[in-house]
C-alpha cells in the first residue's frame, strides 16, 4: 500500500512538474487584441471573461536546461524567451504579441486562456502543423494558416484561411461590424449559423458541391445541394457579407438549433 501510495504522488508531482503558466495582464477590452505566431502542432485557445491572458505550457521541457547549460540562458533565433516555456511575448500599446520561439523540430503542447472580448489573430506557416481550435469569443478572430480549424461558440468578424485543411465553425450569434470571409484551398468548409441571421453570402467551390438548411429559393427544408459552383444571394433579407470558398471540398450551410 505504501508503494501504491508513492506512485500516487510521483505520479501527480510529475504532472504538475510538466505543466507551467505565464500571465499577463489586460483589460478585456474590444480595443485589444493578442497575436499568436508560429505555435508548434495543435493549439487550443479558449475564451473567458478574466483579464489576464494565460499561456500553459503541458510540457516544460520547452524551457529545460542541460547540466553543461547551468548559469546560461537559451538562445533562439526569434527572440528572447521571458516567459520561461519557450514563448517571447510583448506588450505594446492595446496590442500582446506571443511569438513561439522553440524550432520546428521541437514539440510542444499550449493551452491559452484569452479574455473574450479582445480581438485574436493567430499565423503559423505550413511547417508548423496541427489543428487551430477556438472557443467561446466575442471579437474578431483572424487565422492564417496551412491546416485545420475549428471555432465554437463565436460571432465574429472572422477572417479565416488555411492551405490544406478542414474549416467547422459554429457562430451563437454574427456581428455586423465586418465582412465575414472563410477560405480553403483543400478542405471542406461547414458553418452552422443562427437561423435568423440577416446576411448577403457569397459561396464557391471549384470541385465540391454546396449542401445547406437554408429556406433559398424552391425546394424542402432538409439539408440538399443547391448545385453549380457559385451561389450568390440574400438570406433573411440581406445583411452581413458572408463569403465561403473552397478549390477542392464541399460547403455546408446549417441552421444553428433554436434555443
Amino acid at each position: 500500500m505504501k508503494h501504491i501510495i508513492t506512485c500516487i504522488f510521483l505520479l501527480v508531482g510529475s504532472h504538475m512538474a510538466f505543466s507551467q503558466e505565464y500571465k499577463v495582464a489586460v483589460q478585456n477590452s474590444r480595443d485589444e487584441k493578442v497575436v499568436l505566431n508560429d505555435f508548434p502542432s495543435e493549439i487550443l485557445v479558449e475564451g473567458y471573461s478574466g483579464k489576464e491572458i494565460i499561456l500553459t505550457s503541458m510540457d516544460n521541457r520547452s524551457g529545460e536546461t542541460p547540466d553543461r547549460a547551468k548559469g546560461l540562458k537559451p538562445i533562439y533565433a526569434g527572440g528572447v524567451d521571458n516567459t520561461g516555456i519557450g514563448l517571447s511575448v510583448e506588450k505594446k500599446g492595446n496590442v500582446v504579441t506571443v511569438q513561439c520561439l522553440l524550432p520546428i523540430t521541437r514539440s510542444a503542447e499550449y493551452k491559452i486562456k484569452v479574455p473574450d472580448n479582445i480581438a485574436l489573430r493567430i499565423k503559423k506557416g505550413c511547417e508548423r502543423g496541427g489543428k487551430v481550435t477556438v472557443q467561446n469569443m466575442k471579437n474578431e478572430v483572424e487565422i492564417n494558416v496551412c491546416h485545420s480549424i475549428v471555432l465554437n461558440n463565436v460571432s465574429g468578424p472572422l477572417v479565416l484561411s488555411t492551405i490544406s485543411g478542414d474549416i467547422d465553425i459554429a457562430f451563437t450569434e454574427v456581428s455586423k461590424d465586418k465582412p465575414i470571409s472563410i477560405a480553403t484551398v483543400s478542405g471542406r468548409i461547414d458553418v452552422t449559423l443562427p437561423a435568423k441571421t440577416p446576411m448577403d453570402l457569397d459561396m464557391g467551390t471549384v470541385s465540391g458541391n454546396i449542401y445547406s438548411d437554408f429556406d433559398f429559393e424552391a425546394g424542402d427544408k432538409q439539408m440538399r445541394r443547391i448545385g453549380g459552383s457559385t451561389i450568390n444571394t440574400q438570406l433573411n433579407g440581406g445583411g452581413v457579407d458572408i463569403k465561403l470558398t473552397t478549390v477542392s471540398g464541399n460547403i455546408y450551410l446549417r441552421k444553428g438549433k433554436v434555443s
